[in-house]
């Protein structure tokens, strides 16, 4: 195994790269279609002389990995062969932010469990380069399959190299669309959950003619008794009360 530090030119033409990768993120929809298509892309721009390649994209979130994307199910399986031994040369790209580099799996020491198996599976090499993301919440990397011993020659380590510096700059704004999106989805979850609650509240102290804390206590208490989330609760006192379902009119 060798370890390479991204510091080489690539051949690969950067404008091209960066320009498809803004193309591909402006014209998907979410980020998960943005990404299986950048795994797509990647293959095919990352096969070369030496034979097509398969490509994997890992995302490490709380210590935990996952493949966000895949050019195929076989570059999906060939993901999940390694995160079954919790090490091997994508993970380590991950977590140490390096290029990792197998030749030969036949010849390599330092993966032996996670060789034999990938052996089985008929690949021979890979290549993981690491993305590069802000802060420490999230890390990735490109996975690059092969069947084919010695796959990756000096120039197309540098090709990935310089490939994944530029798609970097697009997967950066996908990571945060995506952040975005998930606190928006939670901040409109939580006012709608509010609205429900609030109005469970008014309908109890008009029935009750007791305090807003007696109102909040009955349905805490409610909750816990019939073992159901505040919300349920209050949203049945809603519907009991002849008030259907409300939505939040904060947009």
């Amino acid at each position: 195994m060798t370890e390479l530090e991204p510091a080489l030119e690539s051949r690969l033409n950067e404008a091209d790269v960066l320009g498809y990768v803004q193309d591909l993120l402006l014209d998907t929809r979410d980020v998960e279609n943005f990404l299986n298509e950048l795994a797509r892309y990647s293959a095919e721009q990352l096969s070369g002389p030496h034979g097509h390649v398969y490509c994997g994209i890992t995302l490490l979130r709380n210590r935990t990995a996952g493949t966000v994307a895949s050019s195929s199910e076989r570059a999906q399986a060939l993901d999940e062969i390694q995160y079954g031994f919790g090490d091997g040369p994508c993970l380590r790209s991950c977590r140490e932010g390096v290029v990792v580099h197998v030749p030969d799996f036949e010849l390599d020491t330092e993966f032996p469990d996670y060789n034999e198996a990938v052996l089985r599976n008929g690949v021979r090499s890979v290549l993981a380069v690491p993305f590069d993301l802000p802060g420490d919440s999230a890390r990735a990397g490109l996975n690059l399959y092969s069947d084919k011993p010695n796959a990756f020659d000096a120039a197309g380590v540098e090709n990935a190299i310089s490939y994944v510096r530029q798609a970097s700059k697009g997967l950066r704004l996908a990571i945060l669309l995506a952040q975005h999106t998930d606190t928006a989805s939670n901040l409109k979850a939580a006012m709608e959950s509010r609205t429900i609650i609030d109005t469970a509240v008014g309908i109890i102290i008009a029935q009750n003619r007791c305090s807003q804390d007696e109102a909040i206590a009955l349905i805490k208490s409610a909750s816990s008794n019939r073992n159901m989330k505040l919300r349920d609760v209050a949203a049945a006192i809603v519907e009991s009360a002849g008030g259907g379902n409300l939505s939040t009119h904060f947009e």
